[in-house]
């Protein structure tokens, strides 16, 4: 009978601990879920304002220092509207300026684009890895 009853101890005692883990598991899926759904709820404005805030960090040529004496030139650069009129008053050494500062810039954003979408695979890759995580778990 001590043994029946030190059995029927650990048993509840087992399974008192695998309900806790449950519980917890549960809790924590709930939580997880919750947080997710605030990060996806939050990505798209957070997008936006990170596009906005590079944009603005974008709008100044250095060219525009380069043709100080020529403001709506500047300008036209800086809202890339150049019209023929004001690309025919120019000389052949501010022409080469700005499509130097072009050529700069081309690679630039090139190069920018090559880190973008090697971490845009990197994220496919996680969310891949985590996707498979979850229905693991969910199994």
């Amino acid at each position: 009978s001590k043994q029946s009853s030190s059995y029927s101890d650990r048993d509840t005692t087992e399974e008192e601990s695998e309900s806790l883990d449950d519980m917890d598991f549960l809790t924590r899926q709930k939580k997880l879920q919750a947080e997710a759904k605030m990060a996806l709820a939050m990505a798209k404005p957070m997008a936006k304002m990170q596009v906005e805030v590079e944009k603005q960090n974008r709008k100044k040529s250095p060219v525009a220092d380069l043709l100080p004496h020529m403001p709506h030139i500047s300008e036209c650069l800086m809202k890339r509207s150049l019209k023929p009129t004001d690309l025919r008053d120019m000389t052949i050494g501010q022409l080469q300026v700005i499509v130097n500062d072009l050529h700069s810039q081309i690679e630039s954003l090139n190069e920018e684009l090559v880190q973008l979408l090697l971490i845009r695979d990197e994220l496919h890759t996680e969310q891949d890895a985590m996707l498979v995580d979850i229905e693991d778990l969910t199994r």
